[in-house]
């Protein structure tokens, strides 16, 4: 049988582990290893001696693009809970493959791998090659392969890194329930699925922000039609600009609700996400407890107080979750008040629309060019319309799946 860690092996294969099997480290906040399990010791091949008191980067495979780190440790330094796929690399010169849950905690953090098994996990092995490759040919530097990752989560319809790296959790947990024969999570499952409901709807709200934009084009066109057909200040000049000013409204209010920092559909989205990363560790934490009981007592690592420790993060992680997703659900509620509001100023521009297409007719034959542009504006209408009942669908549904999912914690606390 092959040894474990054979210091001959240098042609950088994969390293095996089992898919029940759960990493575990603990560092300070600088990053330094304080504590770990066996399962980690025996993956890297480094002994206790050269893993406490040393930086965590010890493991760090190059073809781990920097902007994942810098994505990691942008969010648990701000307190907030990240997970992301990353390549390590053994003291063989071997790699191993896994999904890390990150939490952080009043005097360092704390990291939970589990070996990735989902369609998703090779679809980003892949590209973390392809990244690092560009890092090291082109100089890409970290925030230039942050924002390469960011657009591969904005491509999967996610507003977020956050909360496409939420949907990456619940797909391996998910994956690993059903390879390992094990039953199917369902508040997982729920959380899972409002993560997916929360992409849909920031695809609609993205693009009825563009049909706004666009829409801003087309009362200048009917101005321009307007002064070939009627003499200045006349009723087409007069319903372009008042539709003009109109749509401006809205579409200043749309950027408040869509984009920016701060909106709405973000924010109830990273409650989501941080709820389920919550929920994730609420799984994982206990089962790697329960793995600490199994280990033989060693001089570097306290197993009885890392056991306390998992025990009181757990309880924490739950009370957090609960809240984010009451957060969340006030979030959702203010969503779906929004969108009605939008929907009824959207009457207001039916109605010039309508007087456009009023004067059209009386024009007859000279309103051909102007026909046009007031088609233009009915196939906007309807597209905005079309979005509109699709948001508040969807915002409805995630406020009572969050209502729900609030009620059942309740119940079970």
């Amino acid at each position: 049988m092959k040894p474990e860690t054979d210091p001959n092996d240098r042609f950088g294969g994969e390293v095996p582990f089992a898919l029940h099997e759960l990493f575990y480290s603990r560092t300070d906040p600088r990053g330094v290893i304080r504590a770990g399990n066996e399962i980690f010791r025996r993956v890297s091949g480094y002994d206790w001696s050269e893993l406490i008191g040393a930086p965590h980067k010890l493991v760090r495979h190059p073809d781990t693009p920097k902007g994942v780190f810098r994505l990691l440790w942008d969010a648990i330094q701000k307190g907030h809970p990240m997970g992301a796929y990353v390549k390590n690399r053994a003291k063989n010169g071997g790699w191993y493959w896994v999904f890390a849950v990150m939490l952080p905690f009043d005097g360092g953090y704390l990291s939970v791998r589990l070996k990735p098994s989902s369609a998703l996990s090779g679809r980003m092995l892949k590209l973390y090659s392809e990244i690092a490759a560009r890092e090291r040919a082109e100089g890409l530097d970290p925030e230039q392969s942050v924002a390469i990752l960011r657009n591969r989560a904005e491509a999967d319809g996610y507003g977020s890194y956050t909360a496409f790296m939420a949907h990456a959790l619940s797909l391996e947990l998910a994956e690993r329930d059903r390879q390992l024969r094990r039953p199917d999570d369902a508040r997982t499952r729920m959380l899972g699925e409002m993560n997916e409901a929360m992409a849909e709807l920031t695809k609609e709200q993205m693009g009825l922000l563009r049909s706004f934009e666009a829409l801003q084009s087309v009362p200048n066109n009917m101005r321009i039609v307007a002064s070939r057909l009627e003499p200045s200040g006349g009723p087409v000049s007069a319903i372009s600009e008042n539709y003009k000013a109109s749509s401006v409204v809205i579409s200043e209010r749309l950027r408040q609700f869509v984009v920016g920092r701060d909106n709405l559909c973000a924010q109830m989205a990273w409650q989501v996400a941080r709820a389920l990363f919550l929920l994730g560790c609420s799984r994982i934490l206990p089962e790697m407890n329960r793995g600490f009981r199994a280990e033989e007592a060693n001089a570097q690592i306290d197993l009885e107080g890392e056991r306390r420790f998992l025990a009181q993060l757990e309880a924490k992680g739950i009370a957090d979750a609960r809240a984010a997703m009451q957060s969340a659900t006030d979030f959702a509620a203010q969503m779906t008040q929004q969108s009605r509001d939008i929907r009824r100023q959207m009457l207001g521009l039916d109605t010039i629309r309508v007087l456009g297409r009023v004067e059209c007719g009386r024009m007859r034959d000279a309103s051909e060019g102007l026909s046009a542009t007031i088609d233009q504006l009915d196939t906007f209408h309807d597209d905005i319309k079309s979005r509109l009942e699709s948001i508040m669908r969807l915002s409805e549904g995630v406020e009572h799946s969050l209502m729900r999912y609030v009620r059942l914690e309740q119940a079970a606390a």
